[in-house]
């Protein structure tokens, strides 16, 4: 009988962090055939962790993500946070897809230039019937750390703070993104395509 037979079977906090990751690296490889951006722009970006709800990844900087004064393109920064909003919202309930954004909000805090690694995590803060909230932090790491500290949370301040991993990273930029999900969660799992192709 296939896992997903029964709708209590994969409740969000019941999933294994196997089968989690593995539904957010099957989104990971769907938006990046359907969306042709994500394959040019964010091809190297690779997932490092998934949480429910949360996901962490990273990426090096090549040329091609630079404006022209050498820094990080700001169309960049909201590629990279459109894509992993949806990553976020994945981790939290395994759906397979995961809506359309309606609202998006960056703030640039610092810069980051080629070859610099940035560590990108998205954390979706709710997910509802008609609305996910997710908030994006990309940081660019700056340094090894002497001790593990948590990251401070929803930071606009531009100091280097060190994070989980024992790196020091110094935020770049901060994000909210509002996404539209009715008909895309797991509740409508057999039906997903029929509800989208309806509009209902």
């Amino acid at each position: 009988m296939p896992e997903s037979s029964s709708p209590s079977s994969s409740s969000p906090s019941s999933s294994s962090p196997s089968s989690r990751t593995a539904q957010v690296e099957s989104l990971m490889h769907t938006l990046r055939a359907k969306s042709p951006i994500y394959g040019l722009i964010l091809a190297d970006m690779h997932l490092v962790d998934v949480h429910a709800g949360s996901v962490t990844l990273r990426i090096r900087l090549t040329p091609t993500h630079l404006n022209s004064k050498g820094g990080l393109h700001g169309a960049v920064s909201a590629t990279m946070v459109d894509f992993v909003t949806g990553l976020a919202i994945c981790a939290h309930d395994l759906r397979e897809t995961t809506g359309a954004s309606v609202d998006m909000h960056l703030s640039f805090l610092a810069t980051a230039r080629v070859d610099d690694v940035l560590v990108v995590r998205a954390t979706a803060e709710r997910v509802g019937g008609n609305l996910a909230f997710v908030t994006v932090r990309i940081n660019k790491i700056v340094g090894e750390g002497t001790k593990s500290t948590e990251l401070t949370r929803l930071t606009k301040s531009t100091e280097p703070t060190e994070s989980t991993e024992g790196v020091v990273e110094k935020p770049v930029t901060l994000a909210q993104h509002t996404k539209f999900v009715r008909g895309t969660g797991r509740a409508v799992e057999g039906a997903v395509e029929g509800a989208v192709e309806g509009g209902s």
